[in-house]
């Protein structure tokens, strides 16, 4: 599971213990009658006012933020397998939640027990379907708009003309993104276990290898606005985050890769009704615009524009973008993973 650079794993409540030690934090007010949401979440991923708001509105709930483990999905899955019960809620990225829905570890979800999904496009409900997905990240093409004045429209371009930037392209080190674009520059599905079309892939990332300044596992944006580097493939929140008018971002014309970002209902959760009406809350426009404001996230709600800042209505990377379509990055198995490990190591080898 990637984590937005920005996320600090850190809990946004008063408490931040975790596992046996949740004895201790108590349950909010200490009024008997008070419902306390436990939810795993990212540092500071909500809106700025959402918790106060969502608990003036309904009084007798309140909610409790702990921060995710460390660790990645196996951190993840091994700590709700441990601690059955003990939470509510949790943030999870769809591969990440794919691969705990494998081991039983989300509850069973009915879309209809969250009206407010409906202010969700299908495509992205389609995606996540263990819970609410709320923000999505995506991989584009960042570049110098100055001295790249025709830059690549798609992931084929980059490939083909990689000689016009030798020695100042970057790409992700990051196996699953790399791969994914190599497989749409030849047309295939991204999730695609067919070895012959991986072969293709592999083939192709090698020819592009001789040309690239480096793989990077952060800092893409960066190298284009110091001129290491001409065009990069990098993420969405990165060019973001640089703010810098001289970079130029494509969203390729065969699809932007990437993961789709939700809440998730976890089983044994003594208090479902009241977490679902936490997630339906979430899912007003006015109340999601305040967590894409709070959070800079690419927004997946059109009827939350009104209520979206420009700095990001109007950001290339994070606004909605009809010409390119959102690819997900799905679960694989673990038979798959290892067989793309290998593929990158080969890359990486070469």
């Amino acid at each position: 599971m990637r984590v937005k650079t920005w996320r600090v794993l850190v809990a946004t409540g008063t408490c931040v213990a975790l596992g046996a030690a949740l004895s201790a934090c108590g349950g909010g007010s200490g009024d008997s009658d008070t419902v306390t949401l436990k939810f795993l979440n990212y540092g500071d991923w909500v809106g700025e006012t959402e918790i106060a708001d969502f608990e003036a509105a309904n009084p007798g709930i309140e909610i409790e933020q702990f921060a995710l483990p460390d660790g990645g999905s196996s951190a993840l899955a091994a700590q709700l397998a441990k601690d059955k019960g003990v939470y509510d809620l949790v943030a999870v990225g769809n591969a990440t939640a794919a691969r705990l829905e494998a081991g039983n570890l989300l509850a069973d979800f009915d879309p209809a027990s969250v009206p407010n999904l409906a202010n969700l496009p299908q495509e992205y409900r389609d995606e996540f379907p263990w819970g609410i997905p709320t923000d999505l990240g995506k991989v584009g093409i960042i570049y110098d708009k100055e001295k790249v004045p025709n830059p690549p429209a798609s992931w084929k371009e980059l490939f083909d003309n990689a000689s016009q930037w030798t020695g100042k392209i970057v790409l992700p080190d990051y196996d699953l993104d790399v791969q994914a674009i190599a497989l749409l520059a030849l047309g295939y599905d991204i999730n695609t276990t067919d070895s012959g079309e991986l072969d293709e892939a592999e083939a192709k990332i090698k020819e592009i290898k001789p040309h690239l300044l480096a793989f990077q596992r952060t800092g893409q944006a960066k190298s284009v606005a110091d001129g290491s580097a001409l065009v990069a493939v990098g993420y969405d929140y990165a060019f973001a985050g640089a703010d810098d008018p001289s970079l130029g971002w494509v969203s390729p014309a065969e699809g932007t890769p990437g993961y789709i970002e939700g809440v998730a209902l976890l089983p044994d959760s003594k208090h479902s009704a009241e977490a679902l009406k936490f997630l339906d809350f979430r899912l007003e426009p006015e109340t999601y615009g305040g967590f894409i404001n709070n959070t800079g996230a690419s927004y997946l709600m059109p009827s939350a524009e009104q209520f979206i800042e420009p700095r990001i209505l109007d950001n290339p990377a994070l606004r909605q973008d009809t010409g390119s379509k959102f690819v997900v990055e799905k679960f694989l198995s673990a038979e798959d993973t290892e067989a793309r490990a290998k593929m990158w190591n080969r890359i990486k080898a070469s």
